[in-house]
């Protein structure tokens, strides 16, 4: 179902900035070109003071929602969860605290009593105007990354194959790995082709490896950076995501949707996450290990 499909969810960074500034300009040049809400009956220089307060109403309710949401429900805004459908009631919720803003505002600029008349009025005008364009945007966007990570899944999936072989001095195959906890008190041997994955977990990390051809974990008190420094002589690990390392000769293939990469492991452990900023990275280093 369309709904259902998975969409990314960005995270709250300057470049939300740039999305509410754009939304604010919107709302100005609406209601300064079609001057609803008796606007068209104000001096030129009114028109753009009331279309600028309107704006700046939608760009600072617009940002806090961008911001606070993600932190004050983090259950609910979770990328691996977030679809089409959490998207398109996002944007929903954020046309509807828009509307109420800019019908207090109009309450302010016009010295008239507040009314459930007006406030309906403001939510109509809200997402008679915004609904079509952010249905229409999130489906462009949804397909667009779509067909972009399906192309670029199947090319990492020809260089993840070409390194199926690699030559063993590259891939330090035959050497151990020793891990050591923080106060070094504690290590933990394993052989590299033996990893599966590692992530962290609180003030540990989760080594996932195969024992007697078994899936088995081991938890160790350490920081993913200081395994990553570990493993650094090892180039078939990468680390794909905050809180992922990946043994990339252990990967069977890469599959693509609109929120980017999952590697499948060759063992059918779940997925592993990569994170979009790390995608060219991703490639780089697979290439790396098809010329090995």
């Amino acid at each position: 179902m369309l709904l259902h499909r998975p969409f990314p969810l960005d995270a709250p960074s300057r470049q939300a900035f740039r999305y509410t500034f754009y939304a604010a300009l919107c709302v100005f040049l609406i209601l300064f070109l079609l001057q609803p809400f008796g606007i068209n009956e104000l001096s030129l220089s009114a028109r753009i003071l009331q279309a600028s307060l309107y704006a700046l109403v939608t760009f600072v309710l617009a940002t806090l929602n961008t911001f606070m949401l993600p932190w004050l429900l983090p259950a609910v805004y979770r990328e691996e969860k977030w679809t089409v459908g959490k998207e398109l009631v996002h944007m929903c919720w954020q046309l509807v605290v828009i509307a109420f803003g800019n019908w207090l505002l109009n309450h302010w600029l016009s010295g008239t009593t507040l009314s459930w008349y007006m406030l309906i009025r403001f939510l109509w005008w809200t997402l008679i105007v915004g609904i079509f364009t952010l249905w229409l945007n999130i489906l462009l966007k949804q397909q667009r990354l779509l067909k972009k990570y399906k192309a670029g899944a199947s090319q990492l999936d020809k260089q993840l194959h070409q390194a199926e072989s690699p030559a063993p001095v590259l891939l330090n195959q035959q050497e151990n790995i020793v891990f050591t906890s923080e106060n070094g008190k504690e290590q933990f041997m394993v052989a590299p082709g033996d990893i599966r994955y590692i992530t962290s977990a609180d003030n540990y990390v989760q080594i996932h490896f195969l024992k007697e051809n078994e899936p088995a974990t081991y938890l160790l008190r350490s920081t993913l950076r200081k395994v990553e420094e570990m493993l650094a002589p090892f180039p078939q690990f990468f680390r794909c995501h905050r809180a992922f390392i990946v043994n990339l000769s252990a990967v069977a293939h890469v599959s693509g949707n609109a929120q980017g990469y999952k590697l499948h492991l060759k063992d059918g452990a779940e997925p592993v996450p990569v994170s979009r900023n790390l995608n060219s990275k991703l490639s780089e280093q697979t290439l790396l290990l098809s010329m090995g």
